[in-house]
């Protein structure tokens, strides 16, 4: 059985986001669903994102505003402040209307939600559904994402500096078979 939702996983950095970029662009991929934007310093964000999919393709990331803002803090030693009604607004209207699409992006799924249960209803929803995901899953344990991870109908692939080039090609292999058998 072909798995519908693929999620990749690994260090921050690592190229997850990258990979999902090269699958939509070799494929032309019509896409929906959301990405995260960060503003800050690697590794030392001070502000999260909720953004279209569609970002993806047309390399225009800079739809940032206080309104889909879902995480910010004043500096790196203070706590995150998050907007949960991002998640539950703007995240479930991306997250909607998936018919047109080749595939549903979530880029990608954390801590942050973890109380916006509107969102993450919409998630189980797309999961559940037909159309096929391919995401990234932070690679850590809370219960909505290791719900995710503990699916029969999910795959995950972990990447690593040795081998994204290898899962690049697996996962735009598997997605090639997924959209294929849609057809």
């Amino acid at each position: 059985m072909i798995k519908n939702n693929i999620f990749l996983t690994g260090s921050i950095g690592i190229g997850k986001s990258t990979i999902i970029r090269k699958v939509i662009n070799q494929l032309s991929l019509h896409v929906c669903g959301f990405s995260v934007d960060r503003e800050g310093k690697k590794n030392n964000w001070n502000a999260f994102y909720l953004v279209e999919a569609s970002s993806f393709n047309n390399g225009d990331r800079s739809k940032k505003s206080k309104y889909n803002r879902f995480a910010f803090r004043n500096d790196y030693s203070t706590n995150w402040e998050i907007n949960i009604q991002v998640f539950n607004e703007i995240g479930v209207k991306l997250l909607t209307n998936i018919d047109n699409a080749d595939i549903v992006i979530m880029d990608e799924l954390g801590r942050f939600e973890l109380t916006a249960y509107q969102f993450q209803q919409k998630v189980y929803e797309v999961l559940n559904s037909d159309k096929p995901v391919l995401g990234v899953i932070k690679d850590e344990s809370n219960p909505f994402l290791d719900d995710i991870r503990n699916r029969k109908d999910v795959q995950i692939f972990r990447v690593t500096l040795e081998n994204r080039e290898e899962v690049y090609k697996e996962v735009l292999f598997l997605i090639k078979q997924i959209i294929t058998l849609k057809e």
